[in-house]
């Protein structure tokens, strides 16, 4: 949770979490924008497999804000056929001089992507670890080289013999 008291204040949350076997994950990130041209982006990306729930709770409230900017995005990818992964948005806004944005997407790995993957050579995990380091490239351009790296390592240990 941040509280942006300063005038132009600026927060950022980024999340990746997998939601395995025996986990339901109720992850999520709150902004208050308390100041006048304040800004926030949360960027969360969920991974749940094998029958697993996620929720995303991501939450805003725009008291003395004017021109406030906020950016919301949660972009989940399913790993099996019967995860599961919501996003719950809780929004409050008290004056009209805001610009919020909020976008949930929910996808599966395709079949036809890992078929296409193993023709040219990989295995089915690492086809899907490939496709997963690709759907989180975006989060792992913004982080140092090192935690990128070792985030890759993170998604390959998580993936292995999952599916």
């Amino acid at each position: 949770m941040s509280i942006l008291n300063g005038e132009g204040a600026h927060c950022e949350f980024t999340g990746v979490t997998f939601a395995g076997k025996g986990q339901y994950l109720d992850t999520g990130s709150k902004v208050i924008h308390n100041a006048p041209n304040t800004t926030s982006n949360i960027n969360s990306n969920p991974f749940p497999r094998w029958r697993r729930l996620h929720l995303s709770r991501q939450r805003g409230h725009w008291g003395k804000a004017e021109g406030a900017k906020s950016n919301v995005s949660c972009e989940s990818l399913m790993l099996d056929e019967q995860s599961q992964s919501d996003t719950i948005p809780a929004i409050v806004i008290k004056n009209d001089n805001v610009d919020l944005g909020h976008e949930a997407k929910i996808g599966r790995i395709s079949d036809e992507a890992i078929f296409y993957l193993m023709s040219r050579g990989l295995s089915e995990d690492e086809a899907r670890a490939m496709l997963v380091r690709g759907f989180v490239e975006p989060v792992s351009k913004a982080l140092p080289l090192e935690y990128a790296v070792e985030m890759n390592n993170l998604i390959n240990l998580e993936l292995k013999g999952s599916m």
